[in-house]
């Protein structure tokens, strides 16, 4: 009998088990810690730093290039990103988490028990942190469907010389010539790059879209590896199970970014499970804390649904058009300081609390600016 059971061992899970040190916990996943990437393992440096994690970082960026299919804006970015290692960052979570492993097939659950390859087990409190394909949900019929999936693939390549690529910066491609619907990225790691093309909500061959974006690059693609990563935020709970990371539609659309919003819902849900083993509460009840504090933030899940579902409407002379406002500092500032909010101060305040209304406890709802609003969405918010 454990007392806490999460199937899933990449970001999610990872930063859901790192709160439960000194409790039974055991982790799942049919891959052995740190293997099988799907990621493209660029996030900002505030959350490894947050983690105690900047060993694993291989490089870090201050800026961004934006190409659509006319011209090429490159701008500064007023908080650093990194890419990093991602065997060497999960290995080190799953070190410091204390948690057992087992290398199993999930195949459903029933009551406080998971099936797996391995024969069933028994835990109180149940967490499903699978990714995309939500393997104990959807046994329950709960949320699974391709549709508000985005599709991506991507390859890790030897650092492209000249074509005016900048190594030092995070490069984004919106261009109908690479993909329609959809977009490309190159973010440097050292020696190398990681090279991708994700169609939104459009998964058709996307080979010959990475083909045509490496050949941009003066590259080839050699091996790769890809997933669906949802854009629509889904439910955080089904029945007794605890839902994280992109099996509960933790990921950013339109800039697809799920590391963040993954580890920060997996480091609350951790906490909260934590403190109904500590006061000895209902499962019911800690389910009901982990809604309560997801419920607030989706406004900003919804909020980039809808700058998706806009932006592929859109013909590509507005998007120029966007794009070039977006290069004016006012503009970039403004946008910035939505999309991070509190980011920039994560772990400055680790005695922050929550409370059951997704505030800070020590707050008033008045003076919490309309950016934090939107940030504690998927930002540095420590649930207490």
């Amino acid at each position: 009998m454990y007392d806490v059971i999460i199937a899933g061992a990449s970001f999610a899970g990872l930063a859901v088990a790192n709160q439960l040190k000194g409790y039974k916990v055991l982790l799942l996943d049919r891959k052995s810690i740190g293997t099988g990437q799907t990621s493209a393992c660029g996030t900002m440096l505030r959350v490894l730093e947050h983690w105690d994690l900047t060993d694993a970082v291989l490089q870090v960026h201050d800026r961004f290039v934006l190409h659509t299919g006319r011209m090429n804006i490159e701008f500064p970015s007023p908080y650093p990103w990194c890419t990093f290692d991602y065997t060497r960052l999960c290995k080190t979570l799953f070190e410091r988490s204390g948690a057992e492993f087992l290398q199993a097939t999930v195949r459903g659950t029933t009551d406080n028990q998971v099936q797996t390859s391995k024969g069933s087990l028994k835990a109180r409190y149940i967490v499903d942190a699978t990714g995309w394909r939500g393997a104990l949900v959807s046994r329950l019929n709960f949320h699974r469907t391709k549709k508000g999936m985005n599709f991506g693939v991507e390859s890790i390549l030897t650092l492209p010389g000249g074509n005016g690529f900048n190594p030092e910066a995070l490069h984004f491609w919106y261009d109908p010539v690479i993909l329609r619907g959809g977009v490309g990225w190159a973010f440097p790691r050292g020696d190398e790059v990681s090279i991708g093309v994700g169609s939104y909500g459009r998964a058709k061959k996307m080979r010959p879209a990475l083909r045509r974006m490496t050949n941009r690059l003066g590259t080839t693609y050699d091996d790769i590896h890809g997933t669906y990563f949802p854009y629509k935020l889904l439910s955080p709970t089904a029945g007794s199970i605890f839902v994280v990371g992109d099996a509960a539609g933790m990921c950013l659309a339109l800039t697809g970014e799920g590391i963040r919003p993954a580890m920060f819902f997996g480091e609350a849900c951790g906490r909260i499970i934590r403190r109904g083993l500590d006061d000895g509460l209902t499962v019911k009840r800690s389910l009901e804390d982990y809604s309560t504090f997801v419920r607030p933030r989706r406004i900003f899940f919804d909020f980039f649904t809808t700058v998706q579902e806009t932006l592929t409407r859109l013909p590509l002379r507005a998007v120029d058009w966007i794009a070039r406002a977006v290069s004016r500092k006012w503009l970039r500032s403004w946008m910035f300081d939505e999309y991070w909010g509190l980011t920039k101060s994560w772990g400055e305040n680790p005695d922050l609390s929550i409370d059951r209304s997704g505030r800070p406890m020590d707050r008033r709802v008045e003076d919490i600016s309309l950016g934090e609003k939107v940030a504690y969405g998927a930002c540095e918010t420590r649930e207490g």
